[in-house]
């Protein structure tokens, strides 16, 4: 069985939000588009973490941040509180994340730039640039491919 595409996600977030209180804000369209490649099981994991998440603020529904974080939770692991970078390196890390921001913001054929974070993450990550894809694609062509490649070399340039 393939992977669900764009309104298959839709579909899965709609059933297991169901019963879970949302922020007129959210977007579920928004959500299944910045979580390609995951499966029934990840959007459910999404879903509850970002309840817990709004549950621990004591807030009244979930909200788009919840979202954010929960997505972020699922794909990249949880914030590494305990890892202390001196101001050098996370200047470093700012100017690497950056240049991956900057580069995919100029080349034609990328997908736009979403959102850049400094937070370190548990699998080893010190930050990320995140991509929001505009449209679910199967193959590339390619300048499609040299502008991913640029994008993906933009923060070693940095």
């Amino acid at each position: 069985m393939d992977r669900p595409d764009l309104q298959g996600r839709e579909a899965i977030i709609n059933v297991h939000a169901r019963n879970v209180k949302l922020d007129p804000q959210v977007d579920l369209k928004t959500i299944a588009a910045r979580t390609p490649g995951m499966v029934g099981a990840d959007l459910a994991n999404v879903v509850n973490e970002a309840a817990l998440l709004a549950a621990r603020r004591a807030a009244e529904a979930v909200e788009m941040r919840d979202f954010e974080e929960a997505i972020d939770r699922v794909m990249l692991g949880v914030e590494k509180k305990s890892r202390v970078m001196s101001a050098a390196e996370m200047e470093r890390v700012a100017r690497h994340e950056a240049g991956h921001a900057f580069v995919a913001l100029s080349v034609e054929h990328s997908d736009p730039a979403h959102r850049v974070s400094i937070i370190p993450r548990s699998i080893g990550a010190l930050g990320h640039a995140l991509q929001l894809p505009t449209e679910e694609k199967f193959l590339m062509t390619r300048p499609e491919l040299e502008d991913q490649l640029a994008v993906m070399l933009g923060g070693r340039a940095a």
